[in-house]
């Protein structure tokens, strides 16, 4: 049978770690992965799946996704979950994965529920959990699992494995610089490099012309932001941040933008990095306590004595 291959791009040694570690069905761990929004858990999720389906010693017999909000009540956990790992086993050497992505969405109560299947079913069944980072996930579950940090490729780096692939035998400057200024996630970058390798085909002579229908209506608003936020201009920021939010960005997304500009230019005055730095800090913190609107955006403005 053909080795499974990774549809994400960078994480060919994750991928091989991962193929190490079941090397039978009693040794193969839980998993929990961690990594920023926008760097491939939900993909990878599924490249395991496909990965231990064409290559594990044993049989996946069932699968189990938690991924919606109706997935994440201690009812779930009691019942679909438990009845997932009460079914008898219609044949040996099999094993049943429970994904659960978005862990940090997991209510405390439905994660403490999740220790006593884990621990009773352990000879039938693994859980993988995704989450952003690893103090969403509570330490009895934790210290079950194989923790690994899921390092996203930098847009510098995507770029040219993307063209690679795609058979281009150079990365274009107008091209790169295009994808740099106006795309953060791998899916983006990897989806307008495609449409523009089709219009090249096709014998377009100006594809950037085109492609920039695509062009985020936020990215002409982050530079003001940035600015805004690095000179403490109050006016500025919140005008940035009403326009972006009218326009449909979110505030995890408006955040990745920040730092994508940050880890392009890296020799700001070190008062303006610092600035940035905590505007983002503060932000992520504001999420994962569930306040991710216009108004607590406007919040984190203040904490940060913007004026």
């Amino acid at each position: 049978m053909q080795a499974a291959q990774p549809r994400l791009f960078g994480q060919a040694t994750l991928f091989q770690q991962i193929r190490e570690s079941f090397q039978d069905q009693a040794t193969f761990p839980h998993l929990f992965f961690t990594g920023q929004s926008s760097s491939g858990k939900s993909t990878l999720l599924q490249d395991i799946v496909d990965l231990l389906k064409a290559e594990a010693p044993f049989e996946i017999d069932g699968i189990l996704w938690l991924s919606s909000e109706k997935d994440r009540g201690i009812h779930t956990i009691r019942d679909k979950v438990t009845g997932f790992c009460k079914r008898i086993h219609a044949r040996p050497n099999t094993l049943r994965l429970i994904l659960v992505d978005d862990a940090d969405t997991l209510p405390l109560i439905s994660q403490q529920a999740l220790r006593r299947p884990m621990e009773t079913y352990a000879h039938l069944t693994r859980f993988i959990f995704a989450s952003r980072q690893a103090s969403h996930l509570i330490e009895p579950l934790q210290s079950r699992c194989l923790h690994i940090e899921l390092e996203p490729l930098s847009p510098h780096d995507a770029i040219p494995l993307f063209t690679q692939t795609l058979g281009m035998p150079s990365v274009p400057k107008e091209l790169f610089d295009f994808c740099i200024s106006n795309f953060v996630t791998l899916h983006d970058l990897k989806s307008v490099i495609s449409l523009y390798k089709a219009l090249i085909d096709q014998g377009n002579a100006d594809p950037l012309k085109v492609l920039s229908m695509l062009r985020p209506t936020a990215s002409g608003i982050i530079p003001t932001l940035v600015q805004g936020i690095g000179t403490r201009n109050r006016k500025q920021v919140i005008e940035a941040l009403t326009a972006l939010f009218l326009g449909g960005s979110l505030f995890d997304d408006i955040l990745i933008a920040i730092e994508r500009d940050i880890s392009l230019f890296p020799s700001v005055d070190p008062e303006t990095r610092f600035a940035l730095l905590r505007f983002t800090m503060l932000g992520w913190i504001s999420i994962q306590q569930g306040k991710e609107h216009w108004l607590d955006s406007l919040d984190i403005v203040d904490k940060c004595g913007i004026e």
